[in-house]
């Protein structure tokens, strides 16, 4: 959905971007999909755990995909498509597992004794995909409102859970002003569980690895974790290590699952377990090789 919006017509970006203003979700959605992995959560405070709604949504953004152009279709009916639209719900079991990703990232932070409070319905979508597609006007605007409803719950520190959110709250002071602290959840564990047994290979975020120099952080934890990962110059290096198609998809499913599924035989090469850091890359891989996200392995308990 993300990459497909620069293509879109500006009458139906412009009902996209009514939708986002609204309703601070990437796009119309169900905000029950976004808060049901929190029951027991305290509600906002200065520091907030913050998961933008990624990995939650992350198993509907092929749906949405195909969506998008239907719409572009149906000019006349944008407002009760788009209603429509915020009854798709991701598979259950797809579901179930982002929620207890978060619930392990949750439990880690605890653990360490990071305490936060979460906003609940209230936690505004960060804005990243206007970001990444170059729209930056919007991005500006988009971040101003979002600032507002941080302000106004109080909050001081926001810790990110995904890498996408991460290099968007992590930005807005390049355009706005913005004073609140942006930290990802891996840099803030000292402690880590029990990892999960076997030889794994990592297939690292773009974002994590070549922008936001996170990509030891997560490495630290795997060997603090006992993790055994095995390396490949040509396959997981900074130089050389391939995207896992999954931004392609808006434009062209069908050489997005290409791409994603030639980078899961490169890995599959080194190992045939692969741990991600992005629900995006997860879900562009997983149907080509046996995935896990990063809190899935270094907390097996």
């Amino acid at each position: 959905m993300l990459y497909i919006v620069s293509l879109m017509d500006k009458s139906l970006k412009e009902a996209l971007m009514k939708v986002m203003m609204s309703d601070f979700t990437p796009f119309p959605l169900d905000k029950s999909i976004c808060t049901g992995w929190a029951t027991n959560e305290p509600r906002g405070g200065r520091t907030i755990l913050y998961t933008g709604c990624m990995y939650q949504v992350a198993p509907l953004s092929a749906i949405f995909d195909r969506f998008i152009p239907i719409l572009s279709k149906n000019r006349l009916f944008y407002a009760s498509l788009l209603n429509l639209a915020k009854k798709f719900h991701p598979d259950k079991a797809a579901l179930d597992r982002s929620y207890k990703i978060l619930r392990s990232i949750s439990s880690l932070l605890k653990k360490n004794g990071i305490n936060f409070g979460y906003m609940y319905e209230g936690e505004p979508y960060s804005g990243a995909f206007l970001l990444e597609l170059g729209m930056l006007s919007d991005f500006e605007r988009y971040a101003t409102l979002v600032r507002e409803k941080f302000k106004q719950q109080g909050v001081k520190r926001i810790i990110t859970t995904d890498p996408h959110s991460h290099n968007a709250l992590s930005r807005y002071s390049e355009f706005i002003t913005f004073d609140i602290d942006v930290v990802n959840y891996m840099e803030l564990l000292r402690e880590v569980g029990i990892g999960k047994k076997g030889d794994f290979v990592i297939h690292d975020s773009c974002l994590y690895s070549r922008f936001l120099n996170k990509r030891e952080v997560y490495r630290e934890l795997l060997k603090k974790a006992g993790v055994s990962f095995k390396e490949d110059y040509m396959v997981t290096s900074k130089e050389n290590s391939l995207c896992c198609g999954g931004p392609l998809s808006p434009i062209d499913e069908r050489v997005s699952k290409r791409i994603g599924e030639y980078r899961a035989n490169q890995l599959k090469k080194v190992s045939e377990k692969v741990i991600v850091q992005c629900p995006f890359c997860y879900v562009n891989l997983s149907p080509y090789v046996e995935a896990y996200d990063i809190a899935e392995v270094i907390d097996s308990e």
